[in-house]
């Protein structure tokens, strides 16, 4: 879990709450029983099973509203810091977030771990086709999990976020920005639920790093500025994080273009 502490290192830029989006009340109006997962569903109006995110703003939750944005699936974003009962109810095994429950006709799936849960997702709604398709985004997700995430947040071993190893030229980040020299978006040249993955965690630079520049890795910061102006993204994590997000993404990518030197560097805010 993304440690609570992060929303003390920078209070100023915490997150606001996420609407609630309720299925249940599109299927009253729609009158319409639960339809089963056996087809990807992308749209809204025909869309009727019960999808409940259990999270908090200052946790890895948001990145989990991104994707169920980009997918247009209405769901019931849980707070467990200020729902009543949320704790009881979370399906998480450990208690913590992000966790997901998602119940249609066909039975409930309850998952925790937010690559799981964007893995899960992208393969029940997000018209992937083959295993291939699954594979390949499949892998983004458990990368960033696995690689990106220890380099962006150096923690103590209770879990408390003390730095960033971006501050020197990590290896995975170098090949990152080569890659991303080749091509848009990292699967099929097509936004997708590895995007979603892998730019969740550089977005969150410049929210608890705002003394780092992406722009040393030019690729990766012209990516960054791609995805933070998603309109998804800024639903999920609200209008103020998104437009202070898409600032210093803008600066990243003028650092980039002019070269500018360390104390000579381009910041519109």
């Amino acid at each position: 879990l993304l440690s609570t502490v992060l929303c003390n290192i920078c209070s100023a830029t915490c997150f606001v709450p996420v609407h609630l989006h309720t299925p249940r009340q599109l299927r009253k109006t729609a009158n319409l029983p639960f339809t089963k997962r056996s087809s990807p569903r992308t749209s809204v109006a025909t869309f009727n099973c019960k999808i409940e995110l259990y999270g908090s703003p200052g946790s890895r939750s948001p990145l989990i509203n991104w994707y169920l944005h980009e997918l247009q699936i209405p769901f019931e974003n849980i707070d467990i810091g200020r729902v009543p009962g949320a704790r009881e109810s979370n399906p998480h095994p450990f208690g913590q977030i992000p966790s997901l429950r998602d119940q249609c006709e066909d039975g409930t799936v309850e998952l925790f771990e937010s690559g799981a849960i964007l893995s899960y997702l992208a393969d029940t709604y997000g018209g992937l086709k083959t295993s291939k398709q699954r594979a390949e985004r499949n892998a983004w997700c458990m990368w960033a999990n696995a690689s990106l995430d220890p380099i962006i947040f150096i923690e103590t071993p209770e879990g408390r976020v003390i730095d960033t190893g971006l501050r020197g030229n990590p290896r995975a980040v170098q090949r990152l920005d080569a890659l991303l020299g080749k091509r848009t978006w990292l699967v099929d040249d097509a936004f997708s639920v590895a995007d979603v993955a892998v730019a969740s965690y550089l977005l969150y630079v410049p929210q608890f790093f705002p003394d780092l520049d992406l722009g040393r890795w030019a690729n990766i910061a012209a990516y960054a500025q791609r995805c933070a102006n998603r309109e998804a993204y800024a639903k999920a994590y609200g209008d103020r994080v998104s437009a202070l997000v898409r600032a210093r993404c803008d600066g990243y990518v003028a650092n980039a273009a002019t070269g500018a030197q360390e104390g000579k560097k381009f910041w519109p805010f």
